[in-house]
């Protein structure tokens, strides 16, 4: 009789073990393609700076293959190295980034070709630009930097991010968010008097992706794929600058140039999941 019992356990255990495998081999897992529009950023500044979006990509695609198999992204350095065994591919790519950072366009018919590559169905697309209070001129953040250290100029500069996620098989926006945070202290300077305090900069940058940004950013993004199943990313508050500065989302769907025929329909994804 103990022996039929003991069979029963061993039976249970067993089927258990079996079912557990069964669905560890069924997960799914999506691929995403993440792109910063500085992919072939040639690093002109005079800092010698990786620009913010390549920085903000770099944490991200961190955060998403931390999510334990269910949503993962090629970092930059194996997308460079494939893209330059495929010299029309990174060719077209290369103009569509560019046409992205310029002017927020996106070429889906380009993206919807290297995620393929990639084995991918979504592609992520970041752009980071700086703006002043009183022009909305683009420019990147080591060359007001360099400016405005030179010319001890003061004026209010705003870093701005745009983080676009999209599903390529419908050439859709899938999840949109775009960050702003102040760059000037309090007294209206953004400036580094020697490569020390530059460096300081980039280092609050950093910070500012990796705690903020690209936290907020990765965890909106797996829940597309994976509503409300990832926990809130638990992170200690961190001083990003000693100086009071602004810091703004603005999340909805972007507003694309693509035919009226395929326009989705108006929903909210929104939500931000993050307290800062």
């Amino acid at each position: 009789m103990c022996y039929n019992k003991s069979m029963r356990i061993l039976g249970k255990i067993i089927i258990t073990f079996l079912c557990l495998i069964n669905l560890q081999a069924n997960a799914v897992t999506f691929n995403i393609l993440t792109l910063p529009a500085d992919l072939y950023g040639v690093h002109e500044n005079y800092f010698g700076f990786v620009e913010p979006s390549e920085v903000f990509a770099t944490d991200i695609i961190t955060y998403l293959n931390a999510s334990k198999g269910k949503v993962v992204s090629p970092d930059l350095y194996a997308v460079r190295a494939k893209l330059a065994k495929d010299s029309q591919l990174k060719s077209a790519l290369d103009g569509a980034l560019k046409k992205f950072h310029n002017s927020k366009y996106i070429d889906y018919k380009t993206f919807r070709y290297a995620a393929t590559e990639f084995n991918a169905k979504s592609v992520l697309l970041i752009r980071s630009y700086t703006t002043s209070k009183d022009n909305s001129l683009k420019r990147s953040i080591w060359d007001i930097l360099d400016i405005t250290s030179y010319f001890r100029l003061s004026h209010d500069f705003y870093l701005n991010t745009n983080v676009v996620l999209l599903d390529t098989v419908n050439d859709l926006p899938m999840w949109q968010n775009t960050y702003v945070k102040k760059l000037s202290n309090n007294e209206g300077f953004f400036i580094a008097n020697n490569y020390a305090q530059a460096r300081t900069e980039f280092e609050k940058l950093k910070k500012y992706s990796k705690h903020i940004v690209s936290a907020d950013a990765a965890q909106n993004i797996i829940l597309r794929f994976f509503p409300q199943v990832v926990k809130p990313i638990e992170s200690t508050p961190v001083k990003i600058e000693e100086n009071g500065g602004t810091l703004r989302y603005n999340s909805s769907i972007p507003e694309i140039n693509k035919p009226k025929e395929k326009e989705p329909e108006t929903m909210d994804y929104g939500e931000m999941l993050l307290d800062y």
